[in-house]
């Protein structure tokens, strides 16, 4: 066993006189020992960066004081051999390198070992505070004017109200929003589609009549991508060759699901590829659809690539189980920048962008001028459950509005919504899976009529009724931002959307350059 000596001290107080901030992340004391008890939430470590310090403050050392620190994942594996049962003889220090970065990676980290006592963990950092404040502005800066003041009504209820959200039966209906009406005198304020069956020759979504339908009773429209891929070439050939009449299954990745697909995404953001081919081809088919939707004037909260990650960032054995998740973060990433720049170069300016985050999976964001929400998908979770991953979601994306895009209970009601708020899980909107082929009568799959009557039953939980008001007093109003006014003796001047100023952009994002939105990537 190697010894560590760590006289650091000196290093600690340089650091923090020169203006380092020093944040507790764990407070003692503790008697070091082998077990799991010395944790650190991954919440408390949200933007940890290569050259922030991890300081151990310890003491009533004795003879062969020995430690380690270990992260959560594979098992509690040491995040290095260099501190992993080392002999300590003071404080312990840890420098931040990108090779430790990216093996701490969201994780649950903990500290233990034998013969001392843990006072308490901090981080050090020089990192400034974001001390930015409300939400960010769309990602799109040529977003319609209706987009803009749907963008706007669901950040003025965010935290106050609670969006009630029902799933269509696989197609273009509101099969599930009728049975909540009928449990409950009122339908949901959202409904959600999905654009399944867009590789066979009978899809549906060019009548769009569905879904304008429940715009003009006042609803919003909320619609998914379970993105068939063929598996190989020679079937991509056979489905051009028939004119869709011989369609592809796949949307979930070999041992991920039921169909499956071994097509690879990182093929498909490659140029020449037949896989790109087929990308471009769908991309483009969609775009059709969505334009049928923005010429009728609807807003969509688009929610595609959904669930990317899988469990493949929780568990050592986990995997991503859709298509799009199983070359890794990288191709994912790409492919959704893909599909936002082309939709953009289309003009589709009616999307308001939900990415779907598995938590711990910040290698999959997208980026923030790529996003407008973030949602999470739980199943079979509990209130304890649905309150962490909201704060989890909140800490990592503070400047994101966040909604439980889908959830459910196998056998049972999922978690009362009012249980959840109270908890302080306040999503955006919150929507339950639908039941397949569900019978009247019989208990529903995942949100029986208790569930919904409960929610329906709390004054600030909004329905269809209370939302055609409130659409229709949004889209009634002018957006415009108010151009900040640049002082006469600044030839260039930069602001934030909150009118501070700027020397220039910090990260990308959505500024004011010289009186004019202007957008950073």
């Amino acid at each position: 066993m190697r010894k560590i000596v760590f006289t650091l001290m000196m290093a600690l107080t340089m650091a923090l006189s020169a203006g380092a901030r020093e944040i507790v992340l764990l407070e003692g004391p503790f008697e070091a020992d082998w077990s799991d008890k010395h944790c650190v939430d991954p919440i408390k470590m949200v933007g940890v960066a290569a050259g922030d310090i991890i300081h151990v403050y310890t003491s009533n050392l004795q003879n062969n004081a020995v430690a380690y620190i270990r992260t959560r994942a594979n098992g509690w594996a040491a995040i290095s051999k260099d501190y992993d049962n080392v002999l300590i003889d003071g404080d312990i220090e840890c420098l931040l390198d990108e090779s430790l970065i990216k093996v701490i990676n969201n994780q649950t980290l903990m500290f233990g070992g034998s013969g001392y006592t843990i006072e308490r963990v901090t981080l050090i950092t020089d990192r400034p505070e974001d001390t930015r404040t409300g939400y960010d502005e769309l990602s799109n800066p040529e977003a319609s004017e209706a987009t803009r003041q749907i963008y706007n009504l669901l950040r003025d209820c965010y935290g106050e109200r609670s969006i009630s959200c029902s799933m269509a039966e696989v197609n273009w209906n509101y099969k599930e929003a009728g049975y909540v009406k009928t449990w409950t005198g009122h339908y949901p304020a959202i409904n959600g589609y999905d654009y399944i069956h867009l590789t066979y020759d009978w899809e549906p979504y060019a009548d769009i009549s569905p879904v304008k339908d429940w715009w003009d009773m006042g609803g919003l429209v909320t619609i998914c991508w379970h993105w068939r891929a063929p598996g190989s070439e020679a079937e991509w050939q056979t489905y051009k060759d028939s004119k869709g009449k011989t369609p592809f299954e796949g949307f979930y990745a070999e041992g991920g699901g039921f169909p499956s697909t071994t097509f690879s995404t990182a093929n498909a953001v490659t140029e020449g590829t037949w896989e790109n081919e087929f990308v471009r081809a769908d991309l483009a088919k969609v775009a059709e659809r969505l334009k049928l939707l923005q010429q009728a004037g609807i807003v969509v909260i688009w929610r595609p690539l959904h669930e990317a990650a899988g469990n493949s960032t929780i568990y050592s054995d986990g995997k991503a189980w859709f298509w799009w998740g199983a070359d890794g973060a990288a191709p994912c990433v790409a492919l959704w920048r893909m599909m936002y720049d082309y939709f953009s170069q289309c003009g589709l300016d009616n999307l308001i962008w939900v990415w779907t985050s598995q938590t711990k999976d910040s290698d999959w964001y997208p980026g923030d001028q790529y996003v407008d929400m973030i949602g999470r998908d739980l199943y079979n979770y509990s209130v304890e459950d649905a309150k962490y991953n909201f704060e989890y979601l909140t800490a990592y994306y503070p400047h994101k509005m966040i909604a439980l895009s889908e959830c459910g209970y196998a056998g049972g009601s999922s978690p009362y919504m009012t249980d959840q708020w109270e908890a302080g899980a306040r999503w955006s909107f919150g929507m339950p899976w639908y039941h397949y082929q569900y019978t009247p009568g019989n208990k529903h799959q995942y949100a029986d009529k208790d569930w919904w009557q409960a929610w329906f039953d709390d004054p600030s939980t909004i329905t269809i009724d209370e939302m055609r008001d409130l659409r229709d007093t949004y889209l009634s109003r002018d957006s415009e931002l108010t151009p900040v006014a640049v002082p006469d003796d600044v030839d260039t001047g930069w602001y934030t959307l909150q009118g501070i100023r700027v020397n220039g952009p910090v990260s990308p994002g959505i500024y004011i350059h010289n009186g004019r939105k202007e957008l950073v990537r």
